[in-house]
């Protein structure tokens, strides 16, 4: 595999960071106005210097639409946003591992690519047969099952991503990315302890590792810790400011948790500035709009905005939700009126 297989792999990860995300807001929607979801971001971070896919290490992603039923929002409480706190300090003990190596044919890297390049086009079922492809092809193949264990995140299919994911680091005990990834799904499925447990180990495997900050971050939010909440969602922009979701997630708990609502309008016009065509982007800026009762020709705007972009794929809890927050502005209007 050379370099140019290997920067396309890279580009290829990078077009299916955010859409994780939102495909796991249609797990567990809520009624409430401000709901709080999970999902899965994901990233992963290629090496182009190197020639071999077991020097791409990566933190994980994708994400997802999915949502932890509980209402942070009640939970905890609201501390003063802090100015300075120190990066929290994640100590585990792993057990001892093997090196290996994995160094896949050329059919199988031409799979592997098909497969990213159609998680990019949102094509989530293609992108599974085709990683399923590459899994028959070299069993051996640890990246193969994290990437199929992505596909099926996708689909919300968390129960059988999470398989994957135990597979894939069955076979390669420090790939950093499929721990990401199966804490994002563990969190999906309201293990959050799991979740947390992965999170760390990603963590302590990558410190880059997007995706262990946003669960962490999420982790602690649950435990009504919100300075140590706070710190690892700035870690997770500081790690990848170009990244849309880290910006989307922090605005969400700014607006949830710390109820600030300019700080989180400012995190929302960022993430949207960075992936204009995600739809739960401009539902979240609508609900900011809707709850601090501002701006309701801007938040119909943004409502407008998420159910079209949810029509292909097809998004049906972003849309539903989308719909009820509209009638919500027109009895406003009508009582104006």
């Amino acid at each position: 595999m050379d370099e140019n297989d290997i920067c396309r792999v890279s580009s290829a990860h990078r077009v299916t960071k955010i859409q994780i995300i939102t495909r796991m807001l249609t797990r567990f929607s809520t009624n409430r106005l401000l709901t709080v979801a999970l999902a899965l971001l994901g990233i992963i971070a290629v090496s182009c210097t190197n020639s071999t896919l077991d020097e791409i290490e990566s933190s994980a992603s994708q994400t997802v639409e999915t949502s932890l039923t509980a209402d942070v929002e009640e939970s905890i409480q609201k501390p003063a946003i802090p100015t300075s706190t120190p990066i929290p300090v994640v100590t585990i003990t792993p057990t001892p591992e093997p090196e290996e190596t994995e160094v896949p044919e050329s059919e199988s890297v031409t799979f592997y690519l098909q497969a990213y390049n159609a998680m990019g086009r949102t094509e989530y079922v293609d992108a599974e047969r085709t990683f399923t492809t590459v899994i028959e092809l070299e069993p051996n193949f640890a990246r193969g099952w994290n990437g199929r264990g992505q596909a099926l995140m996708l689909q919300s299919k968390f129960e059988e991503a999470m398989l994957d994911f135990d597979r894939a680091i069955e076979l390669k005990p420090k790939l950093s990315e499929a721990y990401g990834n199966r804490a994002l799904a563990r969190i999906a499925l309201e293990d959050a302890d799991g979740a947390k447990r992965d999170a760390l180990r990603a963590y302590e495997l990558d410190e880059e590792s997007v995706a262990a900050h946003i669960v962490l971050g999420r982790v602690a939010a649950l435990e009504r810790d919100a300075d140590k909440a706070l710190v690892w969602f700035d870690l997770a922009i500081n790690t990848d400011p170009e990244d849309a979701s880290t910006w989307w997630w922090r605005g969400r708990f700014y607006r949830d948790v710390l109820g600030a609502g300019n700080a989180a309008l400012d995190d929302f016009n960022t993430a949207i500035e960075l992936s204009p065509a995600q739809a739960a982007l401009y539902l979240d800026r609508a609900q900011l709009y809707i709850g601090a009762q501002v701006e309701p020709e801007l938040a119909r705007a943004d409502l407008e905005e998420a159910i079209s972009l949810s029509q292909d794929p097809k998004l049906p809890t972003i849309i539903a939700r989308a719909e009820e927050l509209m009638v919500i502005l027109d009895e406003r209007s009508a009582q104006i009126q």
